[in-house]
């Protein structure tokens, strides 16, 4: 890592603190203009990704962002022609998978054949709330994408992998602010089944857990 820069100076502080190698960039342009760096990384407000993702493919460097990558499908078509059009990357940082030894062990049973055959992937996951340590643009809907975008995302993926999926059909999903009518831009429940080009499918929901998260949590496992 070469540079970090943010807007907060108490979130560069703190950056540089546990990567003291890291200097502070002025600007977001002083990065972008800088022929020696090949990757930027970033973790913005998720609507804003994208657009991010544009500038950096137009300076001739790779693209990786935190998930959701974006948040609608207009910008999805903006970051696959950027893609063709400069022969970068647009990579994505879906933790739940790629940062999760037993998630990366699962794949390797996959692979191996060990499992058998993938017939079906599942994701079911509660998910604490923790409102009072979020982002204001967190419960803003324009900005975060909705609960399958943010969360979701993490088993959608998933299941592209684990299923060896390579395109899927949306044939069902919801999404609903059942108990927080304090956010109203906020879902805290959402579900979806997709159909892979396979034959391969995934019924799988997400809920956002404000109280009671283990008996919750175990409830819906």
């Amino acid at each position: 890592m070469k540079y970090v820069y943010d807007p907060d100076p108490a979130k560069v502080e703190a950056f540089c603190k546990t990567y003291p190698q890291v200097k502070a960039a002025s600007s977001e342009e002083q990065i972008l203009n800088d022929a020696s760096i090949r990757l930027v990384a970033e973790a913005a407000v998720a609507s804003e990704r994208c657009a991010l993702g544009m500038r950096v493919m137009d300076h001739d460097k790779d693209y990786f962002t935190d998930k959701a990558p974006l948040t609608t499908l207009e910008q999805l078509d903006m970051a696959r022609e950027k893609v063709l059009k400069t022969g970068k990357k647009y990579a994505v940082y879906y933790s739940e998978r790629l940062h999760v030894e037993s998630a990366v062990y699962a794949g390797q049973l996959i692979k191996d054949g060990t499992i058998g055959r993938v017939i079906q992937v599942l994701g079911v996951g509660p998910h604490r709330l923790s409102a009072a340590s979020r982002p204001g643009w967190f419960f803003e809907k324009e900005k975060y994408g909705g609960i399958l975008c943010d969360i979701g995302s993490h088993q959608i993926e998933q299941y592209l992998y684990f299923a060896g999926v390579k395109d899927a059909a949306v044939v069902k999903s919801q999404i609903a602010n059942f108990n927080h009518k304090q956010y109203p831009g906020l879902d805290d429940f959402g579900e979806a089944m997709l159909v892979g080009d396979n034959g391969i499918c995934i019924p799988g929901k997400r809920r956002i857990i404000m109280k009671y998260c283990r008996k919750e949590v175990k409830s819906y496992s």
